[in-house]
């Protein structure tokens, strides 16, 4: 058996794909997290998705969504230290894995350019007798070109609309804990009420003495790291075009089912 882990974003979708391509229709099983911050439009990517596939398909859902899990344990999240994480996906789809028949093979949507991220899924899964986990993405030939362009010209569906918004992501409605202050900006000018929202709860986070010296992001002043709470990067942002999309900002921020 081989399950994929689609997360709804371009790369796990052409990772489950190749899986597909390489192996009995049959023997391959999509398996999706959803987070309950999820933009509707992924939805959306995912049912085409299904209908292409006709494969087996497991969803979990916890109920809680990544703030709610944040609160419940007391911290601010970031690309750092994300409760959600683990809560929300890698705990669940660990139990899967330990309960459902062996041997089973994890198909992760990991590519060349993120093989720094693969030593610790790999670990983390290949520790439950009877799962061993591999990467589609690498196998040969390579794919160098655009996800994007595959899904849409070669697939004909319509990739996440979060893409064409410049989002580097499709996580949690484009409020990912783990992004830049680039996917952050995005957010706030393609979806100011669900920017607000976070804003208000890191606000409120760090109202505790606990959090005070946390936030989602983090700036380096003469050495060393201090916090970098939304209310502060609004007010830089005051002043910028909405053209300037931050290229450079965006954390390394994937690796939800990496434990990163």
């Amino acid at each position: 058996m081989i399950v994929s882990s689609f997360s709804g974003g371009l790369a796990s979708a052409i990772s489950t794909e190749r899986a597909i391509v390489r192996y009995d229709r049959d023997q391959v099983a999509v398996w999706f997290s959803d987070t309950s911050w999820e933009d509707d439009d992924l939805y959306r990517f995912r049912d085409e998705c299904l209908k292409r596939w006709n494969i087996q398909y497991i969803e979990y859902r916890e109920g809680r969504n990544p703030l709610e899990v944040s609160r419940d344990e007391h911290v601010i999240p970031n690309n750092f230290l994300a409760p959600c994480t683990f809560r929300l996906k890698i705990d669940p789809f660990t139990k899967f894995l330990q309960e459902c028949a062996k041997p089973v093979t994890v198909a992760l949507g990991l590519g060349w350019e993120e093989q720094h991220r693969m030593i610790t899924p790999k670990k983390r899964y290949e520790a439950i007798e009877g799962v061993t986990v591999d990467y589609p993405l690498m196998w040969r030939p390579l794919e160098f070109r655009s996800y994007y362009q595959i899904v849409k010209d070669d697939w004909k569906i319509e990739p996440p609309r979060l893409y064409k918004m410049g989002f580097s992501h499709n996580n949690c409605g484009g409020r990912c804990v783990k992004q830049g202050q680039g996917d952050w900006r995005k957010l706030k000018i393609n979806f100011p009420e669900r920017f607000i929202k976070c804003r208000d709860w890191e606000s409120d986070m760090r109202t505790n003495p606990v959090n005070s010296n946390y936030a989602f992001l983090k700036t380096k002043q003469g050495g060393e790291t201090h916090p970098l709470p939304l209310t502060e990067i609004e007010k830089s942002w005051l002043d910028i075009p909405c053209g300037n999309i931050f290229p450079n900002e965006t954390e390394d921020m994937y690796g939800c089912f990496c434990g990163f």
